[in-house]
């Protein structure tokens, strides 16, 4: 497993990060199988914060009870699994319904964020709607995602972007994403994905071949 430009031999689960790139490097007979939270549940269980975990793939029973990784590890389908798991973190979402105000608060400007494109929207002008001080915002943020809020709007706004152009390339346009131009997307693109990951998927193709369509 490569973290941006760190490998580290896989001999366990873990945890990462989200907003670090990832690569696997797969040999015969390997299974993969990945959770994906905005903000894990996991924060109404334990006092944690998740801008201590950076740049390492940290153990994953650190986060999650053991018992409920053997159950998935144990499970004879992926349908299986996902039933572990949704019946497990509902009950957690259940049991803390409301118990957390930085959640309450990190999962409604994300939940906006994505729905309604707000991506020129400021810092200052969310943390008003949510009447905290942007100081506030920012370890809200950081203790949730483990990154500021900057960062992780800026992950949600290029990750929509990514999926639009990869999966609908001939109604993509810069500027549903809030970005000035091509030029100014690709930038942005460069900062969040790897080199080799950029030549394999070659973006700027894609740009020029929809700049010269328009």
């Amino acid at each position: 497993m490569q973290v941006d430009d760190k490998k580290f031999n896989m001999k366990t689960d873990g945890f990462l990060p989200r907003y670090n790139a990832i690569e696997c490097f797969h040999k015969p007979g390997n299974h993969l199988f990945g959770i994906k939270f905005r903000i894990s549940p996991v924060i109404f269980q334990k006092k944690i914060n998740f801008s201590e975990y950076k740049d390492y793939i940290f153990p994953l029973s650190y986060l999650l009870d053991q018992g409920v990784i053997d159950g998935i590890k144990q499970a004879a389908s992926f349908e299986e699994r996902i039933n572990i798991l949704s019946n497990y973190f509902l009950a957690v979402l259940a049991k803390y319904e409301g118990s957390l105000q930085q959640v309450d608060i990190v999962s409604k400007i994300l939940d906006n964020y994505s729905k309604d494109n707000n991506f020129t929207v400021s810092l200052e002008e969310l943390a008003a709607g949510q009447k905290i001080s942007t100081r506030t915002l920012q370890r809200y943020f950081e203790k949730c995602t483990g990154i500021s809020s900057k960062q992780a709007l800026q992950v949600m706004r290029i990750r929509k972007a990514v999926a639009h152009i990869a999966n609908s390339p001939r109604d993509f346009h810069h500027s549903l994403y809030g970005y000035y131009d091509h030029s100014h997307f690709y930038k942005h693109l460069r900062q969040f994905l790897q080199e080799n990951t950029l030549k394999n998927l070659r973006p700027h193709i894609q740009l020029l071949e929809l700049l010269h369509k328009n």
